[in-house]
């Protein structure tokens, strides 16, 4: 190969210097071979990578089939083309992005990619965050600092007229030294001057992505160093409620499309049609890896599912079987599956139609495994702590609801009341033991998030009519923030509009389940409130008439508590 050779009219080329370079391995590039290790693949592109004469090259080939991909292809408009001039542009603008070498784009061949090379010492923004979203001391310094280098980053790429339309800190690379590289540039727009709302828009879209890891202040801190690097014109008040009413659309429509992937058929989620008239809804990939979950970090197939579920009946018998419950209307066990080379941990529950009239109502609404299936991973979504739902198996004849199975990922965490009893009790019994004050600071810290547990389902608008302590865990290690874990989602539904009058109920509920707590006193009540009613910004709370109406609400219910239980008692000794 001589460097006087043309290169191809298709061919976009960076730098003349790797000329022999991409031309010597062309073909390969344009059908990657096996030497090259497939990174990623989607409907859209696929992400290949490769070590040649030791740099490491990542190869991008774009192939979305949809009809609006086909027409872009067909009036001459390529993702990889784009990618190449976002990448000259941004650099010419002294902003950090991927070094995009080479691009190709030929549609009667079907070929359309991007080279670029791999960026040394980096590691995803998202990634790098959640592992230092509760630092202190210096690592908290370099958490601020690269916050204000994202903010610093975005500003600039406003400031020249750019837009990311998938900007999370998932296509942000943070390298070693704390440079934050912009990845992902197909994805990328130019309108030339930016309007406030287009711009409010994209930061709506940043600041979605790590909501749930920062607190108000680090955002508005973010906000005002965006505000100083792009000088955009406006208060930082003005600014912070444009933001915050884009961000609560974007959520919205964000949440819908989620819940609508749960019910949909993709590499996410699959349905499933057995013998005998069951039908199973499963999951195949987790889009969120779960702190403590086995499941989410692996991969399933359909047919392992199948072979599993070949007889629904087994999963309840077996030696490694543990009965955990056994009643009229529900019966829980807890035992190893094992889907292809993966063993795991699971709690197995089937519901029981009890009256004809149920019986009867099962052919206009969902069964009670995949209606949990759902909610399950609504709240995964919505990154409410809960344990991952695996499988829901139906069975109907004639469209009545025969039997109803689901199978749930085993979450390694004490009950809220067992938690209570081991490390805040007067003697506790963890196996590190803790002081006095100690255990005031795990009380306060446990008793708050409970509070802001409740408060993140009410603003989701959720209501959970059985919320207790036998149906919250916590998961807790010495040295870490504490974790409520939702269980049992049966209980739990998506309401229209959630009255303050359901909402005191849900709070009531979560009182009188304290109460049974000896670890917790009535001022631990009372920051389990107070965690309720806080909200960022709003300063000192009136707290007494909600203390004083959820007290009196919580006598009541106590008092019918033992009223039925004693009615239970005397039909129990009364003679036959």
């Amino acid at each position: 190969m001589t460097p006087s050779q043309p290169i191809p009219a298709d061919l976009q080329l960076a730098d003349e210097s790797r000329r022999e370079f991409v031309l010597a391995h062309l073909a390969e590039f344009d059908a990657p071979t096996d030497a090259w290790t497939l990174v990623k693949r989607n409907a859209s592109r696929s992400v290949y990578c490769r070590e040649i004469d030791g740099v490491r090259w990542y190869l991008k080939h774009f192939h979305g089939k949809s009809l609006s991909h086909k027409l872009r292809r067909a009036l001459g408009r390529s993702e990889a083309l784009k990618e190449f001039r976002f990448s000259a542009e941004l650099r010419e603008n002294r902003i950090s992005c991927q070094f995009i070498l080479a691009a190709r784009f030929d549609p009667k061949r079907r070929i359309e990619w991007a080279l670029s090379q791999e960026v040394p010492n980096a590691e995803e923004l998202s990634d790098w965050h959640a592992k230092n979203a509760n630092a202190t001391g210096e690592a908290r310094n370099s958490l601020r600092k690269t916050a204000r280098a994202l903010a610093k980053l975005v500003g600039k790429m406003h400031a020249a007229g750019i837009v990311h339309n998938d900007l999370h800190c998932g296509n942000v690379l943070r390298q070693s030294d704390g440079t934050l590289v912009l990845m992902d540039l197909h994805r990328m727009g130019h309108t030339g001057l930016l309007g406030r709302r287009q711009m409010a828009s994209n930061l709506a879209h940043l600041l979605h992505d790590r909501e749930h890891l920062s607190t108000r202040t680090q955002r508005l801190r973010v906000l005002r160093d965006y505000l100083e690097f792009n000088s955009a014109a406006g208060s930082l008040r003005g600014w912070q409620w444009l933001v915050s009413q884009i961000l609560q659309r974007h959520q919205a429509a964000f949440y819908r499309k989620r819940d609508r992937r749960v019910r949909g058929e993709n590499k996410y989620f699959r349905s499933l049609k057995l013998q005998q008239g069951w039908r199973a809804r499963v999951v195949l990939d987790s889009k969120r890896q779960l702190a403590g979950s086995v499941a989410a970090h692996n991969n399933y197939t359909a047919e392992q599912w199948r072979e599993l579920l070949a007889d629904p009946g087994s999963l309840f018998e077996g030696p490694d079987v543990q009965v955990v419950k056994h009643s009229p209307s529900t019966t829980v066990v807890r035992r190893t599956i094992q889907l292809g080379e993966h063993a795991l941990d699971v709690y197995i529950k089937r519901s029981k139609i009890k009256t004809r009239l149920k019986r009867f109502l099962s052919i206009l609404r969902r069964s009670k495994s995949f209606l949990a299936f759902l909610v399950g991973h609504e709240m995964i979504n919505r990154h409410i702590p809960t344990a991952l739902p695996l499988c829901s198996i139906d069975q109907r004849r004639g469209g009545v609801l025969m039997d109803s199975i689901s199978i749930t990922e085993t979450v390694h965490a004490d009950l809220l009341d067992a938690f209570m009893d081991r490390w805040l009790c007067v003697k506790p019994c963890g196996h590190d033991s803790l002081n006095a004050t100690q255990q005031h600071t795990l009380a306060k810290q446990v008793l708050r998030e409970l509070g802001r547990m409740l408060r993140k389902l009410h603003s989701c608008r959720y209501a959970h009519r059985d919320l207790k302590a036998t149906n919250l865990m916590v998961r807790w290690e010495p040295g870490m923030q504490p974790e409520i874990v939702l269980i049992d989602l049966d209980g739990l539904r998506r309401v229209t509009m959630l009255t303050a009058r359901r909402q005191l109920q849900g709070l009531m509920r979560l009182n009188v389940s304290l109460l049974l707590c000896p670890a917790v006193n009535r001022p631990g009540q009372l920051r389990m409130l107070l965690g309720y009613l806080s909200r960022p910004g709003i300063g000192r709370i009136n707290f007494k008439p909600y203390w004083r109406m959820l007290d009196e609400w919580s006598q009541r219910k106590r008092h019918q508590q033992i009223r039925t239980r004693q009615k239970k008692q005397k039909a129990i000794r009364k003679p036959s």
